[in-house]
């Protein structure tokens, strides 16, 4: 059921103002009013943040030109501490029915153990891969898909506080 619905989304859309953004900080850094030694180390932490958004566009880029889906499960939920964040680690089937292990950092509030997650992969080589949350500069439509994730207990079907253990 849920790799119908995650076959059925449209594709990826480019964030144009996410990337617009990132080249303006870094210009932004290229002329920094400061003079000297520190003029140079803004240049190359421009230079750094450059790169590293290049790199992921590049990988992004790869994985959108030729995609596959696949509904992963979280594996490994690991917290990083108040400010660094979260690491998961996931598996998934790809399309050849091989299964395949991930890593990805991101929010706290990313999935937990256990979990099910969409994940985008490229066909040609499948280790490439990233869940669609983690996208920095393409978006994808998932609201349909986590819709149907979230199971929503109905009134009756809640425990009454006389089933509850007591304290």
């Amino acid at each position: 059921m849920l790799e119908q619905r995650l076959a059925l989304l449209p594709g990826p859309v480019l964030r144009k103002i996410l990337i617009t953004g990132i080249l303006c900080l870094v210009l932004l850094y290229f002329f920094a009013v400061e003079q000297g030694l520190s003029r140079f180390f803004y240049l190359v932490f421009a230079t750094a943040i450059l790169m590293e958004c290049l790199l992921r566009f590049k990988r992004e880029q790869a994985i959108v030109s030729d995609c596959g889906k696949a509904v992963g499960t979280v594996l490994v939920h690991k917290r990083l501490g108040t400010r660094r964040g979260t690491r998961i680690k996931y598996g998934f089937l790809s399309a050849d029915n091989k299964l395949l292990v991930g890593n990805v950092g991101g929010t706290p509030f990313m999935p937990k153990e256990g979990q099910s997650l969409p994940i985008a992969y490229k066909l040609d080589d499948s280790s490439i891969s990233l869940p669609l949350s983690s996208f920095w500069f393409y978006e994808f439509a998932i609201e349909s898909f986590w819709s149907t994730q979230s199971e929503q207990i109905s009134v009756d079907k809640a425990p009454r506080s006389s089933e509850l253990p007591p304290r």
